[in-house]
């Protein structure tokens, strides 16, 4: 009889084990791809952000090494991520294509040589822009400056209420996760609260009870985010290979951090709840082990 009592009794421990892995393992997932949504959000705002543009008119007859010159220095700047000389030619062919006809017949070649401009994401805030667009004002070979004000306060703001919502939920998701763990290790806890005052009643010390538990949930979670991750590492090179510009992996250190997060949280909590867990069993009244 003692022989299949044993195997009952592996079975249901390998069980408890098993549920308590995968139910943190699919937290930790929740909290990895949160981490992969973020970083990607992070890289689609900043590439919106340097979409933004200056145009900028020069005089007409203005050389073509002075443009040059002109062009080299604004490359120099902390807030350019890039300048594109645009020459007269250039700009009438764009605008005879993208008006289907020639204008010149009618207004004559008007179009004056430009340089286009194009922001890094720091320095497209309205004050930022508005700082750049008159200092640009005062170079004596440029007359006028174009960009879009409305687009940009308009991606702006939309930016803005997205981080804040993402920043809110993020949070709400860190906390219902915690909860999560802790609530996994309580249960697990709470199936050997009889065997914890077993020990307490032969002489064990506090800490020779807690250390197995402790090691034991430190492993869980630490299978649990090693599962978490490989899970996390799939869905990646799905998103990667099926959805273009959905994710990119340009800068794997993000990703990796986002491991390193992972697996820090899921050996952290598990200790953390596992200790707190067995302390309580152990300080707690024997007639309050059946409540």
């Amino acid at each position: 009889m003692t022989e299949p009592v044993d195997k009952i009794t592996k079975h249901r421990l390998a069980a408890s084990w098993i549920s308590t892995v995968l139910s943190i393992t699919l937290v930790l997932f929740m909290i990895g791809l949160l981490g992969v949504i973020l970083i990607n959000a992070q890289r689609i705002s900043q590439e919106t952000r340097e979409n933004i543009s200056f145009e900028i008119m020069l005089l007409p007859d203005i050389k073509e090494g002075d443009i040059l010159e002109f062009q080299k220095r604004l490359e120099s700047e902390p807030y350019v991520k890039s300048a594109r000389y645009i020459s007269k030619e250039e700009a009438t062919e764009q605008t005879i294509k993208m008006l289907g006809h020639d204008f010149r017949e009618i207004v004559g070649d008007i179009l004056p040589p430009s340089i286009l401009l194009k922001i890094h994401s720091a320095y497209t805030s309205v004050d930022s822009l508005q700082k750049i667009e008159a200092n640009l004002l005062l170079e004596p070979n440029v007359t006028d400056i174009q960009y879009q004000r409305s687009y940009v306060e308009n991606i702006n703001q939309n930016l803005y209420k997205i981080s804040v919502v993402m920043l809110i939920v993020s949070g709400v998701l860190l906390i219902i996760a915690i909860s999560l763990i802790n609530n996994t290790i309580r249960l697990s806890i709470y199936s050997k609260r009889f065997i914890i005052r077993s020990m307490l009643l032969v002489g064990a010390k506090k800490s020779t009870i807690q250390k197995p538990f402790i090691y034991k949930g430190i492993m869980q979670g630490l299978w649990a985010a090693i599962f978490s991750i490989i899970i996390l590492s799939g869905v990646i090179y799905l998103a990667y290979t099926h959805i273009p510009g959905l994710i990119e992996l340009d800068n794997p250190k993000q990703y990796l951090l986002v491991f390193a997060a992972v697996a820090a949280m899921g050996v952290f909590f598990t200790w953390l709840s596992t200790y707190f867990s067995v302390r309580k069993y152990i300080k707690m009244k024997i007639d309050k082990l059946y409540s």
